[in-house]
């Protein structure tokens, strides 16, 4: 008969290492990855309330809306768009340092049609997938309202249909919050109160670096030159002299 493990605080401490060891890779595993990803789709789902389409013949009908979401407006220029109901796929854009950048390659050449275009600045448009990947955070977008497109010699109307992709450290997506998430989506995608806000803002010469501070935010860089100070902002320079606003570019 084998000899029993002695319940000395040294074999319970080794027992229980050995358990943590085998349950070490459950806690870290697949299951911990589809928790993170599952809880942080649903917190942007939230907050960025997509919109359901119509199925027809077991496809997506994107030009019937069957429940509307949340209505955003495109911040930037260079997203690719393509018409909604496209049997090709849909040149992926990827935001880059805030700016669009459209996927390359074959595959991308392959992809691109006679009635593609980009969003313009401004135009509204509607999310109908949210999709969290280990790297990045996809988004399917829709314009709200459709427009008149030339297929196949027939002139019919159809919205447009983009897809972008906010890429995030591998590492770090799985620890940020919503509030982080969207220092990334807003300055590209946002509502229309935030949008509004943004374009309503004013600067005047005289202004301190606090009272700037506040209607812009903080700068993204800022060039000290002694008595001159430059704040650098996406679409804008604001220049100080003795702390007060002297130029904006």
């Amino acid at each position: 008969m084998p000899p029993l493990l002695s319940s000395s605080p040294r074999n319970k401490a080794i027992q229980r290492l050995t358990l943590f060891g085998l349950l070490a890779p459950l806690l870290t595993g697949p299951a911990f990855a589809a928790d993170w990803k599952k809880s942080l789709e649903e917190s942007v789902k939230a907050e960025y309330r997509p919109t359901k389409v119509g199925i027809s013949a077991f496809q997506f009908d994107y030009n019937r809306i069957t429940q509307p979401g949340a209505v955003l407006v495109v911040r930037i220029p260079g997203i690719y768009a393509d018409v909604a109901d496209t049997k090709q796929a849909i040149v992926k854009t990827k935001i880059v340092n805030g700016e669009a950048v459209q996927q390359k390659g074959v595959l991308a050449s392959l992809s691109f049609t006679k009635q593609s275009r980009q969003l313009n600045v401004s135009e509204h448009v509607y999310i109908t997938q949210v999709s969290v990947k280990d790297d990045g955070i996809q988004f399917e977008l829709l314009t709200q309202d459709p427009a008149a497109v030339v297929v196949d010699g027939n002139t019919i109307q159809s919205r447009y249909r983009s897809e972008i992709f906010f890429p995030f450290g591998r590492d770090e997506l799985p620890h940020l919050q919503l509030a982080d998430v969207k220092k990334t989506i807003d300055p590209v995608l946002a509502t229309g109160d935030v949008a509004n806000a943004v374009q309503t803002k004013t600067i005047h010469l005289g202004m301190s670096t606090d009272e700037v501070k506040k209607a812009l935010g903080d700068p993204d860089k800022i060039v000290d030159l002694g008595e001159k100070k430059i704040y650098v902002y996406k679409d804008m320079k604001v220049v100080f002299k003795d702390s007060q606003v002297a130029d904006v570019q």
